[in-house]
Parts: C-alpha cells; sequence; structure tokens
C-alpha cells in the first residue's frame, strides 16, 4: 500500500483551506493517494507514521494559530510530542506583513517539525496577502519532490 500524502491546513479565513484543497486536487490527479485534513482533526500523534505531509497554515492575530488548530499547536510544542523521523514535509504560511508575527505560526511549525526529527522537502514558504503567485511557486517547487526517494538528503531534494 503506498503512503498517503497528508495535506493540512489550519485557516481563520479560508484561504489556507481553499489552498489546501487545490493542493489536495492536484495529488489526486497527479495519482498520489492523499488525504486532506484541518489541523482540527488531527493531532501530533496521527502524523508519527506519516511519510508525507504539506502543511497550509495562516496565522491570526499576534502571531497565534488559527482556533481551529490551537490544539494541534498546543500538542505540537507540549513535551509529550512524538518523534516524527518518517515524516518528510513541506510549510506555506499565509500571513499578514502588517502584524509585527507575520507568519509567526508557519515558523513555529517548521522549526518544531524539525526539532521532532522531520525532514523539510523544501525552505518554509512564507505569503503575504497577495499569496496566488507564492502559492504557485511554492506547489511548482513541492510536487516534483514528492516522488523523490525518501532516503534522500533533504540538502540534495531542496536544490532542484
Amino acid at each position: 500500500m503506498i503512503a498517503p500524502l497528508h495535506l493540512c491546513y489550519a485557516t481563520v479565513t479560508g484561504n489556507a483551506e481553499s489552498l489546501a484543497r487545490r493542493a489536495y486536487d492536484r495529488a489526486l490527479n497527479a495519482g498520489l493517494a492523499a488525504r486532506l485534513h484541518n489541523l482540527s482533526e488531527l493531532s501530533p500523534a496521527d502524523l508519527a507514521d506519516a511519510a508525507t505531509a504539506l502543511f497550509i497554515v495562516s496565522t491570526w492575530g499576534d502571531g497565534e494559530p488559527p482556533a481551529d488548530a490551537a490544539d494541534f499547536f498546543a500538542d505540537l510544542l507540549g513535551d509529550g510530542a512524538p518523534a516524527l523521523g518518517s515524516l518528510r514535509y513541506a510549510v506555506l504560511g499565509l500571513g499578514d506583513r502588517d502584524y509585527p508575527e507575520f507568519n509567526a505560526c508557519a515558523r513555529q511549525l517548521d522549526e518544531r517539525l524539525a526539532a521532532l526529527g522531520a525532514r523539510s522537502l523544501l525552505p518554509r514558504v512564507e505569503a503575504d496577502l497577495q499569496f496566488e503567485e507564492t502559492y504557485a511557486e511554492w506547489e511548482a517547487r513541492v510536487f516534483p519532490l514528492l516522488v523523490a526517494p525518501s532516503d534522500a538528503p533533504v540538502s540534495a531534494q531542496a536544490s532542484t
């Protein structure tokens, strides 16, 4: 059985969900097994045995995660978070540069996943309010990496 690609989002206004659905559709059209998740439906433990996940998350207020993802982030940042050594991931953050903690949620997510042993497919991408072009570039970079061997060094995968 092929391990599914997990497309995870956290949203307030619906933008992150909309982009996650676009990525989900692209994955299905590419023949990938995929699952779409609001982070309110997951705990970090659900990702402990996952192979690959894409995260599209927005930052709310002064650097907080969206309310629907608060429990996920509390568990991820807590002392009881599981090791995520089998996980390859990529993060796209949506935010507003007018706030001092621009994309803090995406930054925390990326840093914590790495600290728990997950391997980044490519450097975190942070988008401002005009996110369409940034999303398109991120999608164009990340999807070719989804078929890369999982044991390839992250630096080699990210440089392509």
